[in-house]
């Protein structure tokens, strides 16, 4: 044999070996499974945010994304300072973190400055301060324009929409991008202020003579106890129809509301979490809007308002509540 002769060969033959594995390794997906593991922070073991999580799981685990541990505050700011400093010997420095809650969010963002934190199940995140360089979110409201044109297409004749806000907190950037978007659609917004819960009532009887509906944005004022119980009990009075973005206003008497699943949220979130785990030069890609939304309504409040609940079953994402 000559051994010479089969240099070229074996040269060539490494050469298409190399090139091969190149091109594996520049066209498979990215794998994140050796990296450090991700990080799920929940405010309190409750149905909604476990769903969220759960959507998250599901998406990390198509992904290979591993996930180190789920972490319980039990809604409380000392206990969960204690569950987070206790879990960060293991974990101090977690490739990315999903906060769930707004409690998860503010520990989150406390106790690791420089980790990305993706947070979800936040109700009116501009009440607070969970912006920053290493946070992106997912709203978990629909957009006001999203709202108001479910509105529209059920109820699009009723111009006069009232809302009872509470001038002193962050709804006021919320209201002028009503007003805005409700004249854009021909609707006439009428605007009450309520700065405690004892004043939601009287808001209401101030402007009850002029509107056809009453939006309802789910603050603190206005799901304080008695509140809800005294918007119900005018409107119904009046039969005028109530919608928000809460599935929980809808149970609790709301004709209707445009709100986000929980699940695909989770969903989402993991998405997030690719695009930031593949880019590791962006550490934020701020507040983003949830990407599938689902309608409820209330079938009791529909039937003490003369309204048949076959005009909303033209949309294919309905969920009649009881």
């Amino acid at each position: 044999m000559h051994v010479a002769g089969l240099w070229p060969r074996r040269n060539t033959a490494c050469g298409l070996a190399i090139a091969l594995i190149g091109w594996v390794l520049f066209h498979t997906a990215p794998s994140f499974a050796d990296d450090n593991p991700v990080l799920v922070i929940r405010s309190q073991d409750i149905a909604a945010y476990n769903e969220a999580i759960n959507g998250f799981k599901e998406e990390c685990k198509k992904a290979d994304i591993p996930i180190g541990a789920v972490l319980d505050l039990k809604g409380n700011v000392d206990a969960g300072d204690k569950v987070i400093k206790g879990v960060k010997p293991r974990y101090p420095s977690p490739r990315l973190i999903l906060s769930v809650g707004v409690l998860a969010t503010i520990l989150a963002k406390e106790h690791y400055p420089f980790t990305p934190i993706i947070f979800c199940m936040v109700v009116n995140h501009e009440r607070f301060a969970l912006s920053g360089n290493n946070v992106t979110g997912i709203a978990s409201e629909a957009s006001v324009e999203e709202q108001l044109l479910a509105y529209k297409d059920f109820f699009g004749d009723r111009r006069n929409i009232g809302v009872i806000f509470d001038p002193t907190g962050s709804e006021e950037g919320i209201i002028r991008e009503a007003e805005q978007t409700a004249n854009k659609m021909g609707f006439n917004l009428m605007k009450a202020e309520a700065s405690f819960p004892n004043a939601v009532e009287a808001a209401l009887k101030n402007i009850i003579d002029k509107i056809d509906t009453l939006w309802i944005i789910p603050n603190h004022i206005i799901v304080a106890q008695g509140s809800l119980d005294a918007i119900f009990k005018i409107t119904a009075q009046r039969r005028l129809p109530t919608f928000s973005s809460s599935t929980a206003i809808v149970k609790a008497g709301a004709l209707f509301a445009i709100s986000p699943k929980y699940e695909t949220i989770g969903m989402q979130a993991s998405h997030i979490a690719q695009t930031l785990l593949s880019t590791r030069s962006t550490t934020s890609l701020g507040v983003q809007r949830p990407e599938k939304l689902r309608l409820t309504v209330n079938s009791k409040t529909a039937r003490k308002l003369g309204i048949n609940t076959s005009l909303f079953q033209t949309r294919p994402d309905i969920v009649l509540y009881p």
